[in-house]
């Protein structure tokens, strides 16, 4: 049995700082190879149609969810999130993937 990839799902708000949002950019191509991170989706194009909404949803796909959870809790990745929080206000949910098919 294949193990499930582990996901971020971040929902943003506008960016209101464009220098912390390019620190935080800056530091995220080094996090997202050592966890092997890869970009999913990262739109502004999109329908809230239920709850409150965002600007902009990012998914970016790990491995494992064990995986996703270590680059979140890595020291690395918090250095960032100090640039990424100064930057805009977002909704961060880690969520296990479906099994896939071995």
């Amino acid at each position: 049995m294949a193990t499930a990839k582990g996901y971020w799902i971040i929902e943003c708000q506008p960016v209101t700082n464009q220098q912390a949002m390019a620190a935080y950019a800056a530091a995220w191509d080094s996090i997202a190879e050592r966890f092997q991170a890869q970009m999913q989706v990262c739109t502004n194009e999109l329908q809230v149609v239920e709850g409150e909404g965002a600007t902009r949803v990012i998914v970016v796909a790990f491995p494992s969810y064990q995986t996703a959870l270590a680059c979140y809790h890595s020291t690395e990745y918090q250095q960032a999130k100090s640039h990424a929080l100064q930057a805009m206000q977002r909704r961060f949910t880690i969520v296990a993937g479906m099994e896939e098919a071995a």
